[in-house]
Formats: C-alpha cells, structure tokens, sequence
C-alpha cells in the first residue's frame, strides 16, 4: 500500500503546478484515486462492480467520495474526510451507482462554495462538470490530465515498494513456469501456474495478465493469451506477464525451450538478443531520449544479421497503467528523467527458426539505473 505521507506528499506537489486562483482539484481517474489517495478496491469482490471514486482537494484538505458498500476500501485511504452515503441497503432497490457519486460529488463542491475549479478533464463524470455550473462555480481550469500523467514519471518510495512487491510475484511467476513446464501442458496450463505462484507470493489473489504463447504462436504472433494449445517438445514458451499489486505492475519476459534443448538458431536470436538488451542498458540514464535506447539495441540486431527479425518497440515506462511514459521506440523525442520505472524488452521472430523476447525493469537513477527484476533469462531449462 501506499503511505499517507507519499499521498500528502503528492498532492503538494500537484498543487505547485496549478494557478493560484484555483481552489478545488476534482480527479476520478482510479489511478490518480490510487496515486493521490491509496484508494484501491479490490476487484475479486462483488461490491466493486461498477464502483468509482471522485477526490476533491481543497488546499488544505481531502475529501474521497465512494459510497457505503466500497467503505472497507475507502477506509484504507489516506485522505482528511471520507463520504460514502448508502447506495445499497439490502432492502431496497439501488439507484444507478455512477449517477449517485456524481450527485454526491456535485452536493460535496457545492458546500466549499469556490470560485476555480480545476477537473480532471477526461475522467471527472459530465454529470459533475454540469452540476458544478449549477453551484454557482464562476470558472473552471481544466487541464489535469497532462499535469498528472508528467507527475506519475518520478516514482516515489512508497511506489516503488508496491513495484517491488508486483515484481517478486511475477520473479517467482517466472520460476514456477521454469521449472514446472512440461510437453504435453497446454498453454492455459502455464496461466495457472504462474497465476498460482503470484498469488502465494503476495498473500492474496492478484490479477495476471499478459502474454502466454508456445510453438509456432511465438514466431507469428509474438503475444497473446492462453489458449488450449498443447505445448510439444522443444517449443519455445513466451512469457512475458504483469502482476497488479495495488494497482501497480512490473512487465517482464523470458522465453526457454520446453523439454528439450534449443537448436543453435536459437541460441545465435537468444545471444543477439542479450546483446541488445545490455547495449540498452548501456545508454538509459536521464537525459537520453527514447529514440536513443531504441536506436542502441536495434543497432546489435542490425549488425548481427537480425534487424529484419526486430518487429516490436524495445520498451516503455511502468507504473500504475501500461505501457506508460516513455517510450523507447524510433520516434520518440521523450527524455528519460530519474525517477521512471522502464522496461527493456528486445525481441526477434523468425517463422521456423522461432521467437523470443528478453525483458528486465529498472528504476532510473541520477547515474544510471538499478536492476529491479532478477529473473533467470534462459533458452534452457535445466540450470
């Protein structure tokens, strides 16, 4: 979870950067909900459904609105003032949920009687922009979103301790796969296992997602779900998967032959693929535009014969959403600042030969990055 003093903390921040005329900040994005309020319902709970939050920030106070039946999350939230009226009782029908979060938000900013309102431009409900208006609102600012998005670039402490929690599940995803993978399993088969380990290394359920591909799905179509798809000897197993911890998810890869070992073709992608993940390394620090980290590891594959193999992005940022900024792709004028949480995921594809992609996360530091994920990058399976 996140701490009350990384909420408040953030919140200051996000106050510096707009007007000072502006008195009241409106967010419903539910991940600024999390960032801002460590509001973060569970979604293996049936009271969560169709559930949202609106925060209200006032300069010297936080109000999260939700309603009664989400209250064990809304609880958890690091906030001054927490307003959840009854939605559902239990003997009578329910209103329509949204329409009344809108109506108590709208209620809620109308007792604050403030001139400048500044929304959350594509989250914050129109029910409550126009409810603002009948308050008597005389002007709106609205242009979050882009403040937002540029804030979430530099993790905090607290974010990166939720990050490390989504990635020992996904480290320990990883190995369960390893070492359990057998011809004969199907891919859904794999899901389960890696799902299974995630959630023993968290304490809890956690939703994992992401790619689970074997065989001939690799080379063609790089990614996707599970499918029922018996896995053979000597396939090659994409996995490349997040696990959601409170609303936060590491994403990274490996790619190993299934019961048998990889043919030399192979090796020679797994050995260029490598190459290109530590020339990636090589240039991230803050300051390099994405193009540049892009532009490093292509650079291998092209000089090891392979650049025609390269079919994906070579990586992005990590966070509360995926991919965030920035992104490591041939157009990118987006500078890397301390702070971003990346991915670095080079990948070739060659139909009969195969696929694979390799990926690592790292946090970026004032000289350069941390490693945070510690998983074994192999072709093989044994040790």
């Amino acid at each position: 979870m996140l701490t009350p003093e990384g909420c408040a903390s953030r919140r200051q921040r996000l106050w510096q950067q707009v007007p000072e005329d502006v008195e009241t900040l409106v967010l419903a994005d539910p991940q600024s909900v999390i960032y801002f309020a460590n509001y973060a319902p569970s979604p293996f709970v049936f009271r969560t459904s169709d559930a949202s939050a609106v925060l209200i920030l006032e300069r010297d106070r936080s109000i999260l609105i939700g309603d009664s039946m989400v209250n064990v999350f809304l609880e958890q939230a690091h906030v001054d003032e927490i307003c959840g009226p009854t939605w559902y009782d239990g003997k009578h029908p329910a209103p329509h949920r949204r329409a009344m979060l809108a109506k108590t938000a709208v209620a809620r900013i109308g007792k604050i009687k403030r001139k400048c309102v500044a929304l959350e431009e594509s989250s914050v409900p129109q029910a409550v922009f126009e409810g603002f208006l009948e308050t008597g609102c005389e002007d709106f600012w609205i242009g979050l979103d882009t403040t937002v998005r540029a804030m979430r670039r530099s993790k905090d402490a607290d974010e990166i301790a939720v990050l490390h929690r989504s990635m020992r599940a996904g480290e320990a995803g990883h190995a369960a796969a390893l070492q359990q993978a057998r011809p004969g399993m199907t891919e859904h088969d794999i899901y389960n296992i890696i799902q299974r380990a995630a959630n023993e290394s968290v304490g809890h359920a956690v939703i994992v997602y992401g790619d689970f591909v074997a065989g001939p799905r690799v080379a063609t179509e790089r990614g996707g779900p599970p499918t029922s798809r018996v896995i053979e000897m000597g396939d090659l197993l994409l996995l490349d998967f997040s696990v959601i911890v409170h609303g936060y998810r590491g994403d990274f890869t490996n790619t190993f032959a299934v019961g048998s070992l990889p043919t030399q073709a192979q090796r020679d992608l797994f050995k260029t693929c490598l190459e290109s993940l530590a020339a990636a390394e090589a240039v991230l620090k803050p300051g390099v535009l994405g193009r540049e980290v892009d532009r490093a590891a292509k650079a291998v594959a092209e000089a090891a014969g392979f650049g025609h193999a390269y079919k994906s992005h070579t990586g992005h940022g990590l966070g509360l959403s995926h991919p965030e900024p920035p992104y490591f792709v041939s157009e990118s004028d987006e500078q890397v600042v301390e702070g971003d949480v990346v991915a670095i995921e080079p990948g070739l594809f060659i139909e009969g030969v195969g696929g694979m992609r390799f990926e690592r996360n790292y946090l970026v530091t004032p000289a350069g990055f941390e490693n945070l994920t510690h998983h074994r990058l192999t072709l093989e399976q044994s040790p």
